[in-house]
């Protein structure tokens, strides 16, 4: 496998040799060294440590026999791991030629390929080609799936989580609240006036202002938190483990803080406020993330028939904050 022209050194691909033989050790990086970067373990101990530094690392050549931590060891450690960098990682197991038994059992805890001592130098080649072409297709793949799975959840226009993302996350967020009878509460806002402003300064204008309040929404909120744009003007944050008092509070501050922001077009500053209704599980009983959502919707509706630019907590609309 040569290294395609516009390769560096430092591009090639790396692969881990776990044995305790230096002379075997010394033929590899002879045979491999040209095409590869070669990381090298004495044990299974040591080859678990380096994997886990450097996730580059494209295919590992173990042998079996080694001290503190035999190669079947190494490979059941790599196949149960919950890292699917390390899990789907190729191996290659080296025997020698009569030693059935191990091949056997190598195989059985997921090596993908054996080579038989002593090793021969073309069919070595050879064998780590083919699988270091398979991991780099299985790579792509996974980054292709990746993608596409990052744009069905995403919002292309504000990065935020769409709102499949939202009902996704919040019908986990809500097994996981029953599961450790924990609260749940939901903050749905949206933009006042907000036609007012597409019709007046246009849609270019309308969506850096959605832009911004996204931002806005980020910035407010935790690393466990959905933070979604769920429809045209409307964002909802999903907030595991709080309760209504906080979100209230939490509500109040980004109200205040997109009514605070200086929204510049020109020589004009566009007022941008925002209403807001919010829903928590302790309080609100629901079966569904929808309906804790609906709940916070008819909140949102009483914000905006009292004035707008305000948060709403109960279903009388009385506790109001702006």
């Amino acid at each position: 496998m040569k290294p395609e022209k516009s390769q560096t050194t430092d591009q090639l691909p790396l692969l881990l040799l776990v044995e305790d033989s230096p002379t075997t050790t010394a033929l590899l990086s002879k045979y491999l060294g040209n095409n590869y970067r070669l990381l090298h373990a004495k044990d299974g101990v040591m080859a678990w440590e380096t994997l886990e530094a450097n996730p580059e690392i494209v295919l590992v050549i173990t042998d079996i026999h080694m001290p503190n931590m035999t190669g079947h060891q190494l490979l059941v450690k790599i196949r149960k791991s919950e890292d699917a960098r390390h899990k789907n990682l190729p191996v290659i197991v080296m025997t020698t030629a009569e030693d059935n038994v191990d091949r056997n059992l190598a195989f059985l805890n997921g090596a993908n390929d054996f080579i038989t001592k002593p090793i021969d130098e073309m069919e070595m080649v050879a064998r780590v080609n083919v699988h270091c072409r398979l991991a780099r297709t299985i790579r792509e793949l996974e980054a292709s799936r990746h993608a596409l799975a990052e744009q069905a959840t995403t919002d292309s226009l504000t990065r935020l989580r769409n709102r499949r993302a939202f009902f996704e996350n919040g019908a986990k967020a809500l097994v996981m609240a029953r599961r450790y009878v924990s609260d749940l509460s939901v903050i749905l806002l949206d933009i006042d006036h907000f036609k007012k402003i597409n019709d007046t300064y246009g849609h270019s204008i309308g969506d850096d202002a959605l832009v911004l309040v996204a931002q806005i929404l980020l910035d407010m909120s935790r690393t466990e938190d959905t933070v979604a744009r769920i429809g045209g003007e409307e964002f909802a944050m999903l907030l595991p483990d709080a309760n209504r008092l906080g979100t209230a509070v939490l509500a109040e501050r980004t109200r205040s803080a997109i009514e605070r922001e200086q929204f510049i077009f020109g020589d004009k500053i566009i007022p941008i406020t925002v209403s807001i209704g919010i829903a928590s599980l302790s309080v609100d009983p629901a079966e569904s993330i929808d309906q804790l959502l609906g709940v916070a919707d008819n909140r949102l509706y009483l914000a905006k028939n009292s004035g707008r630019n305000r948060i709403c907590v109960n279903d009388e609309g009385k506790t109001t904050f702006g």
